[in-house]
């Protein structure tokens, strides 16, 4: 369907619409739909006639903006209710309001997957953390300072148990939801890496408790010695 041919009155301001409503034809046959709403439009303005809401939403549609295209359509059926071309402007109507629940659903479904893909990067596990190493237990120190590098040993141990007890806590966590994630069946691409994660936590946090051990034996054994 293209546009209706109308049959302007030749008198101001109908000249003045005529010329407008035929600037807007030769726009829309040289495919310039903006430029033929525009002209169409402002026809209408000056003469009100049903058949140029007919051609602005013809230009509309061309357009791709089904919303402004539907109304235009419903406007020219409602100031002309007896229009021959009723039943095809009602189909029309529908394709319109089919066009504009797709553009919805679209939209809808793009902000649900950003949604989604902040969530998976919120589920991503945080770099590892520097773990300290276990110390080698040093040379026997001088008697005099003995006692102070008994205590120096003591208290990296404490520190290095504490760190182990961390990274177990966090080793058990990540198992945890791997687990739960595994018997849901809700696993996806990026929770393949908690088990592997829950792991090397674990092998951290028995490395950490294996140096405070070390430790706090030497420190223990200085103490005492000296």
């Amino acid at each position: 369907m293209s546009l209706l041919i109308l049959a302007l009155l030749l008198a101001a301001p109908a000249d003045e619409a005529r010329d407008h409503y035929k600037k807007g034809q030769t726009h829309y046959s040289l495919g310039e739909f903006e430029e033929a709403v525009k002209e169409f439009r402002e026809a209408y303005r000056l003469k009100q006639e049903p058949g140029l809401l007919f051609n602005v939403a013809q230009s509309y549609r061309q357009l791709h903006q089904w919303e402004q295209a539907r109304f235009n359509y419903r406007q020219y059926l409602n100031l002309k209710p007896d229009a021959p071309n009723r039943a095809e402007v009602e189909e029309l109507i529908d394709q319109m309001q089919r066009r504009v629940d797709e553009e919805r659903e679209q939209a809808t479904r793009v902000a649900r997957d950003k949604a989604a893909a902040r969530n998976t990067e919120a589920l991503l596990p945080a770099p590892h953390q520097p773990v300290p190493q276990p110390a080698v237990a040093p040379p026997p120190p001088e008697p005099h300072a003995a006692r102070w590098a008994g205590y120096a040993a003591l208290g990296a141990g404490a520190v290095a148990e504490g760190v182990a007890l961390l990274m177990h806590g966090s080793a058990q966590s990540a198992a945890d939801t791997f687990n739960q994630k595994y018997a849901a069946g809700t696993l996806t691409t990026a929770d393949a890496s908690l088990r592997d994660d829950a792991q090397s936590r674990g092998k951290l946090a028995t490395a950490a408790l294996a140096g405070g051990a070390v430790l706090l034996v030497t420190g223990a054994v200085l103490v005492i010695a000296f």
